[in-house]
């Protein structure tokens, strides 16, 4: 029996190197459909009960997933059922949407370019 498979966790700070580390990782918002289509990162895709069986089945173990929902809490429980099926790199976002938010943070254009600051003015 091997040691329990675990995910880490990911501060928004880090998330632009991580996001350049890794252009073909896999976003996934666990946040509600409504919230996603209205505020959601570009690339991202909507987890949720409805396609979790297709994304687990489908999504090659080796890729990096990072998984977001409103506050980083439902984000730990997703993130740990990847790694039971055997991610072997899945992250979440400590704080999640709502740290990114705070920290005034956005797409430069796509998941695949750092994350910058928004101008307050």
């Amino acid at each position: 029996m091997s040691g329990q498979r675990t995910f880490r966790r990911l501060t928004v700070p880090e998330l632009g190197a991580w996001l350049q580390a890794r252009p073909g990782a896999l976003v996934l918002d666990a946040r509600d459909a409504a919230s996603h289509a209205h505020d959601g990162w570009p690339g991202a895709v909507l987890l949720a009960r409805h396609n979790q069986d297709a994304l687990l089945l489908q999504t090659e173990r080796r890729r990096p997933i990072l998984i977001y929902c409103y506050h980083g809490i439902a984000s730990q429980e997703w993130a740990q059922m990847f790694a039971d099926f055997g991610f072997t790199e899945v992250w979440d976002l400590i704080g999640g949407h709502a740290a990114l938010a705070a920290a005034r943070l956005e797409p430069a254009s796509s998941l695949r370019t750092p994350w910058i600051p928004t101008d307050p003015h």
